[in-house]
């Protein structure tokens, strides 16, 4: 069995269930087969995880949005939902002397994590959390909670985030009391850590503004674009397409961790930070549903490519060429939807929508709801922050 990742043969208990579309993203809410392949190896499974996923899915331009877009406002809040941290980058001015990294993380209500760890060495500078099998030690990190709400609705959201997206850190909370009704075990600061909280709660109290500092990969989506491109072409066309002189210019980009063939491979995919994405980005796009992943494959004459604009936005895009020689292959749905077919995915109710013809979305964002009436129910869901709790329910806090 050959992997269509790496390109070499290898024993059939090699292979794992890979997850074109990452699971961080919410890939395992999409009901699609277009979407899953048994056909990458394990080694490439992890590492395409390990340094390309993560560096498309952990970085502040796409995890931002979680908390900060209408996409926020779909969460089913009545059933308690892990509603996550953002990525802020680093902080130069508050030290550990056992750590050599401070990140800041920010949740919806403006409550920061303060996340001190050695994992950020190595390449991994621009990953939110670093090397990811560092933090599978309990030593590996210590994390300190500087809450902003006061509204219990809200606080036992922020501690459960705290819980599950820090769980191999030491954890510390620095202004909330520990209750016994906690369903979480955080630890006590003594020592070093006390003076560590003292000196954030500190900070908090003089109002100062405290820096941060990004470090981006200016590349960070075009391998991940790549391997996309690559496993969704092979779903669609088997291995003709794995293979041939397409698969084999992916696979090229795939792997070139340093983009040094870039220039020479002339990549048919969006650069994040490209005149064209800012273009696009301006224009729009009607086909997006705003506080979704909107998931589209897009026909045009003998070109197929696939868009996808997370959290529905139309700022954080994926866009790629699968293939210019659509006339080689062969699939039902390139005969069934001409211009293209799409899905809509909402992660955080577990809604997965689709396939549907490209111009359903169209005529439904043009006023025409009849189209996709599901999606009709679901905008019904959507709530805004007037809607909710407040986050502060005494303005001396």
């Amino acid at each position: 069995m050959r992997c269509i990742y790496c390109n070499e043969e290898k024993p059939e208990s090699d292979f794992s269930l890979e997850h074109i579309f990452p699971t961080a993203l919410g890939g395992k809410s999409i009901k699609s087969p277009l979407f899953k392949t048994k056909k990458v190896c394990k080694r490439c499974n992890n590492l395409c995880g390990l340094y390309i996923d993560s560096s498309f899915v952990k970085n502040f331009f796409v995890s931002s949005q979680e908390s900060y877009s209408r996409y926020f406002g779909f969460y089913d809040f009545e059933s308690n939902p892990y509603i996550p941290f953002t990525y802020l980058g680093f902080v130069e001015d508050i030290k550990h002397p056992d750590y050599k990294f401070c990140e800041t993380w920010l949740w919806a209500d403006g409550s920061r994590v303060f996340h001190f760890h050695n994992n950020s060495s190595g390449g991994f500078d621009t990953i939110a959390g670093g090397d990811p099998r560092k933090r599978k030690s309990n030593e590996s990190s210590v994390a300190y909670l500087l809450g902003i709400t006061n509204n219990s609705f809200w606080v036992s959201l922020l501690l459960k985030a705290f819980h599950i997206q820090f769980k191999k850190s030491r954890k510390f909370l620095t202004n909330y009391t520990i209750s016994t009704c906690i369903p979480y075990i955080f630890d006590i600061p003594v020592n070093q850590d006390k003076l560590i909280a003292e000196q954030l709660i500190d900070y908090h109290n003089s109002g100062d503004y405290l820096k941060s500092r990004l470090i981006v990969d200016q590349y960070f989506n075009v391998r991940f674009q790549a391997k996309i491109a690559l496993g969704l072409g092979t779903t669609l066309f088997g291995e003709k397409f794995a293979f041939s002189e397409e698969g084999d210019r992916l696979r090229d980009i795939l792997w070139d961790k340093e983009y040094k063939k870039l220039d020479d491979i002339k990549p048919e995919m969006l650069n994040f930070f490209s005149p064209s994405k800012l273009a696009l980005e301006k224009a729009g796009f009607v086909g997006n549903f705003p506080g979704s992943h909107a998931l589209y494959f897009i026909i045009i004459e003998n070109s197929l490519f696939f868009y996808a604009d997370l959290y529905g936005e139309s700022k954080y895009l994926a866009t790629v060429l699968i293939t210019k020689n659509l006339e080689k292959y062969k699939h039902d749905f390139i005969d069934k939807y001409p211009f293209g077919w799409g899905y809509i995915l909402l992660p955080q109710r577990d809604i997965f929508i689709g396939e549907f013809p490209i111009e359903y979305i169209i005529a439904y964002n043009t006023g025409d709801k009849s189209y996709i009436p599901k999606l009709a129910k679901i905008e019904k869901l959507h709530r805004g922050l007037d809607e909710l709790p407040p986050f502060i329910l005494k303005q001396d806090f």
